[in-house]
């Protein structure tokens, strides 16, 4: 796990302010969710902490590393869309497997952190399924364990849960918790669900428009 520091981070698209001025500050292993409602910046801040963008200005660090400029592959980040961005043609191991063969991590060693991850998102057993064969919520674990799988020392989360119906939210969300506890890696959340955001977090931090 690592520590997370923003400092004066800054967004900017033409005259368009997308982030403006942001200062962060999240320990090894804490659960935060950056709150705010569509348009407010949310998702604009942790594309630039995943390194999916460039500040145009302030400082990021990880782990007490500057990686302001550091693409996403040198940030050993694991990312969870709310589209679930799975791979269609491959099946639930496949998709788990992935960000491990891109590592060079292959063979049976490989194999057995893949089937673990998804035992570890309850779905051992689902591995030969395609993301067609599976409901939203089994789609949103396989990402889950895609995202963990490499053991990541940063875990960020975009809306993971918005596009479930809330009953099955609900039982994600405690999921979703009790995961993180248990590996203990630091995570940010982003949502506009203020329920979900104090279920989840040990902070918040609230972004207005």
């Amino acid at each position: 796990m690592s520590d997370i520091r923003l400092e004066g981070v800054t967004k900017r698209y033409g005259t368009f302010v997308a982030v403006d001025n942001v200062e962060l500050a999240v320990a090894p292993g804490e659960f935060v969710t950056i709150l705010g409602p569509s348009g407010s910046g949310k998702t604009s801040l942790l594309s630039l902490i995943a390194g999916l963008n460039r500040p145009t200005a302030g400082r990021i660090f990880i782990g007490g590393r500057d990686v302001t400029d550091a693409p996403p592959q040198a940030r050993n980040i694991g990312l969870v869309f709310q589209s679930y961005a799975l791979f269609p043609h491959m099946t639930a191991l496949e998709n788990v497997l992935f960000p491990l063969h891109v590592r060079g991590i292959n063979g049976p060693s490989g194999r057995r952190r893949a089937i673990d991850a998804l035992k570890l998102v309850r779905l051992d057993g689902l591995g030969d399924r395609r993301p067609s064969q599976l409901s939203g919520g089994q789609q949103q674990r396989v990402a889950l364990a895609r995202a963990i799988v490499f053991e990541p020392d940063i875990l960020l989360l975009d809306e993971p849960l918005g596009a479930l119906d809330r009953k099955l939210r609900e039982e994600l969300q405690i999921e979703l918790k009790g995961l993180q506890r248990a590996l203990g890696v630091t995570t940010i959340l982003v949502t506009h669900d203020q329920e979900e955001a104090l279920s989840l977090s040990d902070r918040i931090m609230v972004l207005g428009k």
